[in-house]
């Protein structure tokens, strides 16, 4: 058996836990704005969207919203008929964003609970790319405790650390076969923590026009003893130590973002917002196994990824004092360049981002939104440079979301 189905196995968490769903989820009234909105809304999501906004809100609040995000790929083999399509999943991305501190004061405090990364992609254990992945579920939730300080009207700056605990749950298909013919199966499953930081900038002059800049730093998520098991034949059991650990880092890339907000009319209202994603700070992906055998050794993944940026831009038009609705889209480019770095957890290329969404207020207090994210991954010809899987992808990932908001 070869060395590099482990490397193979071990390579796929990368890039889901970094682009994977990633459409700026964390507050429903952005995605109705195609994630644009970081120097727009004063209110608790400015915890993750521009810290430096939090001091600006006259009111204290808390939010909670929730998505539930379904990931479609399908796969064509060169020279095949079949495709093959991932199964039913969903992962639902949430959060929580708390803000409170004296009414009209020059500073503002908040905690955010998030989760900005991650998603859930199951192929099964029949498709042609079994050896490189059958199921992978990712999830990363940030705690961010944050303060903001308004040095003018104008002007505010904010911050806060962040303390990420990330989840992994990989399956994958090993080539041993049992009499029946079914092949083996390895499964990791880990937990580990990081930490970093986010800090931001909102200036704004009297006609609602706004420009915000934030930084969030790279979280460098720690996975340590995490379970390695296998199920396969007697025959070959003693090259997959049972009760094996494994340890392994995944980086959460940096990000720079500007974001603009300004009056097209006294109804309707404009964002635009542009990020920069340092994806190159995968240099390689090592998984270290506590037990090592002739088949089952550590394994270093080198990764081919570039800087990559995103553009989007939504309009709000303010219906009523009790109703707004939202329209948006964006561009998101891939950190992918190279297609022979592609893999079926996220067959990631340039994708196209569109959305809408709503806000009601059944009272003075609370706000209740809706929205919807579509992106679609512009079809992948590709072959992966360790499995030498060919083929075409093609994915379309859906996210309906809601939130409700209470302010005092």
């Amino acid at each position: 058996m070869k060395k590099l189905l482990f490397s193979i196995l071990c390579a796929s968490p990368s890039l889901l836990f970094a682009q994977g769903s990633q459409v700026n989820l964390q507050s429903p009234k952005a995605v109705g704005m195609g994630g644009a909105g970081s120097a727009y809304f004063l209110d608790e999501s400015s915890i993750f969207y521009s810290p430096g906004a939090l001091a600006k809100m006259d009111h204290n609040a808390i939010s909670v919203a929730g998505n539930a995000v379904m990931y479609k790929s399908a796969f064509q083999e060169v020279g095949s008929t079949v495709v093959y399509h991932t199964r039913n999943q969903i992962s639902t991305p949430f959060s929580l964003f708390a803000a409170f501190g004296p009414k009209n004061s020059w500073w503002k405090a908040g905690i955010g609970v998030y989760t900005p990364y991650g998603g859930a992609v199951d192929w099964g254990k029949d498709w042609v790319g079994k050896f490189s992945l059958v199921s992978l579920s990712l999830r990363a939730i940030y705690i961010q405790p944050t303060l903001s300080f308004k040095l003018t009207e104008n002007f505010s700056v904010g911050g806060g650390f962040v303390y990420n605990i990330g989840t992994v749950d990989l399956e994958n298909s090993v080539p041993v076969f049992y009499p029946d013919g079914h092949a083996g199966l390895a499964t990791l499953k880990g937990t580990g923590t990081g930490t970093g930081y986010n800090v931001g900038i909102h200036y704004n002059l009297e006609d609602e026009f706004a420009i915000s800049v934030s930084y969030r730093s790279k979280v460098v998520t720690k996975l340590k003893n995490g379970d390695a098991t296998f199920d396969v034949p007697e025959s070959v059991a003693s090259n997959f130590p049972a009760g094996n650990k494994f340890s392994a880092e995944l980086p959460l890339p940096s990000t720079f973002a500007v974001g603009m907000a300004f009056p097209l009319s006294e109804k309707l209202k404009m964002a635009i917002d542009a990020t920069l994603i340092n994806y190159d700070i995968y240099k390689a992906l090592d998984f270290d196994y506590k037990e090592n055998t002739p088949v089952l050794q550590d394994t270093h993944s080198p990764k081919k990824y570039d800087k990559a940026g995103s553009v989007k831009a939504g309009l709000e038009y303010i219906a009523s004092d009790c109703l707004q609705l939202r329209i948006g889209g964006g561009v998101i480019a891939t950190p992918v360049q190279q297609s022979a770095y592609v893999y079926p957890e996220t067959p990631d290329n340039t994708r196209y981002l569109i959305s809408g969404g709503f806000t009601i207020k059944p009272s003075p207090k609370i706000d209740v939104t809706g929205s919807f994210a579509y992106q679609r991954i512009v079809a992948r010809p590709s072959t992966n440079v360790e499995s030498h899987l060919s083929g075409t992808y093609a994915t379309n990932i859906f996210a309906p979301g809601v939130g409700v908001s209470y302010k005092w």
